[in-house]
């Protein structure tokens, strides 16, 4: 398979893994086997949240205090209905940032997550067109591959996360596809909502699709090294893939978000205090 494993098949129980936000990691059980006493909980700390509403001289502000900004590159821009009543209206809010899939992304500084530990990514994108062009939305470089990437697989028609197991061109890929949402190209429609959790202590990936875990998103992966360019949103810096559409609702998290804090997510209203 050219180094590439797709998700196995897990069963109902496999993936009844649940979260709940705490000040600090604990022990990981299966939901038959958690003692009741014993509530399953883990670190989350928002390193960024960018609802791309405004990009002022180019730059779109991060919502988490001190946290790193987006920067524009290209002919990246802002997105604001001519009309706030009757206008096309951004995917959520009051703006949304376009890309044109010809040399347009944003990017952060440095990588607001890792990769070291575990993490969570997410992103509402909607495609301009379904064909057969892979693009990526969103990726973490290193110095030989993307640390991760959300993607649009133009092979298959289909959303999907890949990560590489170590910092080398060619390195095995972990990939995940998901094969029951997939993307829609409607310019009228709100797009998908695409969320990456990798558990570190679980050794799992997690792929949410408009806040659903398929039975067939979730992959184990015990990678672990850590990205060293920032995040990208709207291509990948090592195979270009960039992306063509709209892009909304960027944010990032060292720790585990769980099912309940995903679909939250997913919500078509900016929530700044997630």
């Amino acid at each position: 398979m050219n180094g590439r494993y797709r998700a196995t098949m897990v069963t109902a129980g496999a993936l009844a893994f649940s979260f709940a936000l705490g000040g600090v990691p604990g022990t990981a059980y299966a939901a038959d086997e958690r003692p009741d006493d014993q509530p399953l909980v883990t670190s989350l700390s928002r390193e960024g949240y960018w609802p791309l509403e405004a990009a002022p001289g180019g730059v779109a502000p991060n919502v988490q205090s001190g946290g790193l900004p987006l920067t524009l590159n290209g002919d990246a821009w802002i997105y604001h209905p001519d009309d706030p009543l009757f206008g096309d209206p951004a995917l959520v809010g009051q703006g949304d940032l376009r890309l044109d899939g010809d040399g347009d992304w944003a990017e952060t500084s440095a990588a607001p997550v890792g990769g070291d530990g575990s993490f969570t990514l997410a992103v509402r994108a909607r495609l301009a067109a379904t064909d057969d062009r892979t693009q990526t939305v969103l990726s973490l470089p290193g110095s030989h591959t993307d640390r991760f990437a959300i993607r649009y697989q133009g092979e298959s028609g289909e959303w999907e996360v890949v990560v590489s197991t170590e910092d080398e061109a060619n390195a095995p890929q972990v990939v995940i596809t998901e094969e029951q949402t997939l993307p829609n190209d409607d310019p009228n429609d709100v797009g998908e909502h695409l969320a990456v959790v990798f558990d570190a202590p679980a050794h799992e990936l997690r792929f949410y699709v408009d806040g659903q875990l398929s039975t067939t998103s979730t992959a184990v992966d015990t990678t672990l090294w850590t990205a060293s360019g920032g995040l990208q949103v709207g291509r990948s810096v090592i195979r270009g893939e960039y992306f063509a559409g709209t892009v909304d609702e960027v944010r990032a998290y060292s720790g585990v978000a769980d099912r309940v804090r995903i679909q939250q997510m997913a919500a078509l209203t900016g929530l700044p205090d997630l």
